[in-house]
């Protein structure tokens, strides 16, 4: 499946794609779903063929060749690519967000460099916050001290995904005076390779398997003073307000995708299982699951719509997006449960897709934020508080 960036004018167009994606979700990425969890790794093969459907460059703008979609546009086709894989979720996700930090921030110099090779999925990025021993936020312990014309990092992140095929990772690290918290927090491009850069991989994690997880290690590691991203002090809120926003946002809507799969293998699974000489779907209380799940669903996707509009818009979607975090992750748990009661014992084995969509749902809880973290952001909001940053 490969379309021109003209392909995307008209609206019909791009239902046509929308179309095809569902197809080669369906006939391509779900059969590679059971390799992916039988090797633990991605087939070489993966990321060639989401290059060549044009999946990995939805949101880049046009002047780079792209089909440049609104987001609302695009998360439709995030979720139904989130019913095949975690793992492959994960590469459509990462590379149509990570970018824009870059394209709104950096310097022409930067966006020259990366860009392109970004837009044509050559070269892969990663965001390294998380840490070791901290939260995810203000606490951060990772350094760059300015020496001359470089910053000397010293620290470690951990939970790095994709951090073993990334050209260059978004670095978030102290520049200034500790006592000024985020406004002394800045984010700068360091590359592999780099002389006092190391990475390990992180211990296999419960699910989206095939995913590599890395621990960066910095011990004096001279980066450029040219690699700094924005102005120095402005790291978290590029951050937050760039990616982590949207981020959160595309969390939900993987979700979204991932629970529509399950409940379109519960209904499945229900009209074909056959108790006490009839199908279980003719109870009333298997019914009732279903009718839980289908709500569940139908609320998460109107939220979805909602904060897509609104950030289309060029509203600020802070709260909203851990709005829509937050009651997705929360309905994950209830629809995944509901998925594996429908299915009894067979759904705990890998007989059934549920067993691995149940455990792939539980990372999402943690991805740009913990429930508590999105519910601290929700309840500064009503007090009227200010919402800027995370674990402030």
């Amino acid at each position: 499946m490969e379309l021109k960036v003209t392909d995307f004018k008209l609206p019909q167009e791009l239902e046509r794609y929308k179309t095809a994606v569902k197809e080669f979700v369906q006939t391509e990425l779900y059969p590679m779903a059971e390799e992916i969890e039988d090797r633990k790794r991605v087939p070489p093969r993966l990321r060639p063929m989401l290059v060549k459907a044009g999946l990995l460059s939805l949101r880049f703008p046009r002047e780079y060749g792209c089909p440049g979609l609104t987001f609302s546009q695009y998360w439709p086709i995030l979720a139904e690519v989130a019913k095949s894989h975690g793992t492959i979720r994960m590469f459509v996700h990462g590379q149509n967000g990570n970018w824009l930090m870059l394209y709104r921030h950096g310097t022409e110099q930067q966006k020259k460099r990366y860009l392109p090779l970004w837009a044509k999925g050559d070269e892969w990025t990663c965001f390294a916050l998380t840490e070791p021993g901290t939260g995810t936020g203000t606490d951060i312990k990772t350094t760059a001290t300015r020496d001359g014309d470089v910053y000397r990092l010293n620290g470690s992140k951990h939970l790095i995904t994709f951090a073993d095929i990334a050209s260059i990772f978004f670095v978030v690290a102290y520049t200034g005076d500790r006592s000024l918290r985020a406004k002394g927090t800045s984010m700068i491009l360091v590359e592999p390779g780099t002389p006092g850069f190391t990475m390990e991989p992180q211990k296999e994690m419960m699910g989206i398997k095939g995913c590599y997880h890395g621990v960066l290690r910095f011990k004096d590691c001279a980066v450029p003073v040219t690699n700094l991203v924005g102005e120095e002090g402005e790291g978290l809120d590029i951050a937050l307000r760039t990616f982590l926003d949207i981020s959160r946002l595309s969390i939900a809507v993987s979700a979204l995708g991932a629970t529509e799969r399950l409940l379109e293998l519960s209904a499945k699974y229900a009209l074909e299982r056959v108790t006490f000489g009839k199908p279980i779907a003719e109870r009333q209380a298997v019914q009732q699951m279903l009718a839980d799940m289908a709500t569940d669903i139908y609320a998460t996707r109107c939220m979805i719509a909602d904060c897509a509009a609104r950030y289309d818009a060029g509203e600020r979607i802070a709260v909203e997006a851990s709005i829509c975090k937050l009651f997705a992750i929360e309905m994950t748990r209830r629809v995944s449960d509901l998925a594996l009661i429908i299915h009894g014992g067979l759904g705990c084995s890998r007989e059934f897709p549920v067993e691995r969509i149940y455990r792939d749902l539980r990372e999402l809880w943690f991805e740009e934020g913990t429930p508590t973290v999105q519910r601290l952001l929700i309840g500064r909001d009503v007090l009227g508080r200010p919402v800027r940053s995370i674990g402030k």
